[in-house]
């Protein structure tokens, strides 16, 4: 068992995450962009994970970084980055510790990424140290999984009925007084002909954070402007959105 998330199933998230719509995602950023005039060139992907936005990015044409806490996520989205010809510049970093040589027009981060910092005082820095990666004009876009989603249980399911090389079984628990959904996440490797060759477990914690609460982080880090959305649609999120991305300004 690891106790540290995206660290044993790093060389197989891509098979994991093999039905994430990734250009149905990107497309959405770009329609946000869009509706805020964004003038963007270059883009920092925080917790980019194996890099498939990132690669998608600069296939575009975008100047694209990508940072992620894992280091083992981050050497597959190097191998990957190399593999396809892409100049994409990687870095091992903490969110809260974010230091880099330079800015950014964008700055993304996706899939639920910032759930996993449990301490409102680490995200609250994050978004300190996005805010001042951005330039003058950019934008902070991120998503989260609400308070809603982490207490139904929406972690909860498994692969276990299929033929896929990788197969799955999560399941999660939600407590109400700290608000940290804990996931137990065990894993079944099998060659071809179908016999388990591998067997791991990862345990990923994930804080759900009031959208007022993140309103009022992003002001105090100093963005000018800051709305939320229910995922993919331009509308605010309801009693039930379970993902809300968030389009934050520094103008």
């Amino acid at each position: 068992m690891s106790d540290a998330a995206f660290t044993l199933i790093a060389p197989y998230y891509d098979e994991l995450m093999h039905n994430v719509p990734y250009d149905f995602w990107v497309r959405y950023v770009q329609e946000l962009m869009d509706r805020y005039r964004l003038r963007v060139k270059s883009v920092l992907d925080l917790a980019c994970g194996t890099g498939n936005v990132a690669m998608r990015l600069a296939q575009l044409g975008y100047d694209v970084w990508g940072v992620d806490i894992s280091a083992p996520m981050i050497a597959e989205a190097k191998r990957k980055a190399r593999q396809a010809g892409l100049n994409i510049h990687y870095e091992v970093q903490d969110a809260a510790q974010l230091e880099l040589p330079t800015q950014f027009d964008l700055v993304l981060s996706l899939f639920d990424s910032l759930n996993y910092i449990l301490s409102p005082e680490k995200l609250q820095e994050a978004f300190r140290r996005v805010y001042a990666h951005l330039r003058s004009g950019g934008a902070f876009i991120f998503d989260v999984n609400t308070e809603y989603a982490l207490r139904e249980g929406l972690f909860d399911q498994d692969n276990l009925g299929s033929r896929r090389r990788l197969l799955y079984r999560w399941k999660s628990r939600y407590d109400e007084e700290t608000r940290i959904c804990t996931v137990e996440m065990e894993f079944w490797l099998r060659n071809e002909a179908g016999e388990v060759v591998q067997h791991f477990v990862e345990v990923h914690r994930q804080r759900a954070y009031g959208l007022d609460e993140l309103h009022t982080m992003l002001r105090n880090a100093g963005f000018d402007y800051a709305r939320a959305f229910h995922a993919y649609t331009l509308r605010p999120p309801n009693a039930t959105t379970d993902r809300a991305f968030f389009v934050a300004t520094k103008w």
